[in-house]
C-alpha cells in the first residue's frame, strides 16, 4: 500500500526524547501502518548518533527510517527527510513532541482539499500554549505579545498575520517543494514566518484545526545562551531582509521593548531577567 503520510523528525543530541515521541506516534496512529513513515534524520555528532540509532533498532526493529547527517541547520536536516520521505503529506515533528490523541486520519481528510498546503493543530505545553505566532513584521512593543497571546488564547489564527508553530505542522510534499522547502541559509530560527509568507504568495490554504491536540514538552533551560542568541538574530536579519521589510525599524522598537523589560526587572530585582535583557540588546546591535 502506498505511503500517505511521512513524518520527519530531526534530532540533536535527543536521545532521552526520541524514544517516548514515536512511542506516542504508534499508540494513537488511526491511519493503516503501511501509510504512514517514520524518517529520523540525526544531526548529533557520531556517538550521540550512533547511540540514536541503537535505540531505534532495539525499539522499533525496522520500522524507522535513520539517517546520519552532517548538522547543516534545522531546515536542512528537515529537507534531508523530506527527499526521502515517500507520502504525499509530510509531517515536521521534533522530538518533544509527544501525541496526546488520534489525529492522522484528520490530517488525510483535511489535504483531501487539494488548496490546503499546510495544517497544524492545537499545541499544549508548559509555555503559553502558542500553537502560532504573528508574524515579526508585526511587532509592537508590549502589545505585540500580549496580542499574540490573545490570538491564541481565541483560536483567531489568520494566515496572513502568523505562522503556524514549526513543532509539528503538516504539509503537502508538492506544494512545500514548489516554494523551495526548507531555505538552507537559515541555520536556526524564523524558518515558519519565512515559510509561510511563500506559502501566501503561492495564494494556498493554511489551516489551523484547534479540534486536535498535541503536547509540546519544551523543557525550561536553566540558563540562556549566548550563541543562540546571536544565531537569532542572524536569522532575524536574514528574515527582514529576504523578504524586503523594515529591519532597523523593527530592531529599534524591540530594543525599546528590552529596555523597558530591563528597567522593571531591574526594580523587581531579578538578576536573571536582567542579565538576559541585557544579552538580547547586545545581540540585536550587532546586526543594527
Amino acid at each position: 500500500m502506498k505511503v500517505k503520510l511521512s513524518i520527519i523528525i530531526v534530532t540533536y543530541n535527543s536521545s532521552d526524547l526520541i524514544l517516548k515521541c514515536i512511542e506516542s506516534i504508534f499508540r494513537y496512529n488511526d491511519i493503516k501502518e503501511n501509510e504512514i513513515e517514520i524518517i529520523v534524520v540525526d544531526n548529533s555528532s557520531d556517538d550521540e548518533g550512533k547511540k540514536i540509532k541503537e535505540l531505534l533498532l532495539r525499539h522499533f526493529s525496522n520500522k524507522v527510517i535513520f539517517i546520519k547527517n552532517k548538522n547543516l541547520g534545522y531546515g536542512q536536516g528537515n529537507n534531508v527527510g523530506i527527499r526521502k520521505s515517500k507520502g504525499h503529506i509530510i509531517a515536521i515533528m521534533n522530538p518533544d513532541i509527544r501525541l496526546n490523541e488520534p489525529l492522522f486520519a484528520k490530517v488525510i481528510e483535511t489535504f483531501y482539499n487539494d488548496n490546503v498546503a499546510s495544517l497544524g493543530f492545537k499545541q499544549i505545553n508548559n509555555a503559553g500554549d502558542f500553537s502560532f505566532f504573528r508574524l515579526p513584521e508585526l511587532f509592537f512593543p508590549i502589545t505585540y505579545s500580549i496580542i499574540n497571546k490573545i490570538d491564541n488564547k481565541k483560536e483567531k489564527f489568520n494566515q496572513y498575520k502568523h505562522s503556524l508553530s514549526g513543532a509539528f505542522v503538516f504539509f503537502r510534499k508538492e506544494d512545500f517543494e514548489s516554494i523551495g522547502m526548507y531555505d538552507e541559509s537559515f541555520f536556526m530560527y524564523f524558518e515558519e514566518p519565512d515559510v509561510a509568507r511563500r506559502l501566501n504568495a503561492s495564494n494556498k490554504k493554511v489551516i489551523y484545526d484547534h479540534s486536535k491536540s498535541y503536547i509540546h514538552l519544551m523543557e525550561q533551560k536553566e540558563s540562556f545562551n549566548v550563541q543562540l542568541l546571536d544565531i537569532g538574530s542572524q536569522s532575524l536579519k536574514q528574515y527582514f531582509n529576504k523578504h524586503n521589510l523594515g529591519l532597523r525599524k523593527y530592531l529599534n522598537l524591540r530594543i525599546i521593548e528590552l529596555k523597558i523589560h530591563l528597567m522593571i526587572f531591574t526594580l523587581l530585582n531579578n538578576t536573571d531577567r536582567v542579565n538576559k535583557s541585557k544579552a538580547y540588546i547586545k545581540s540585536l546591535r550587532k546586526i543594527l
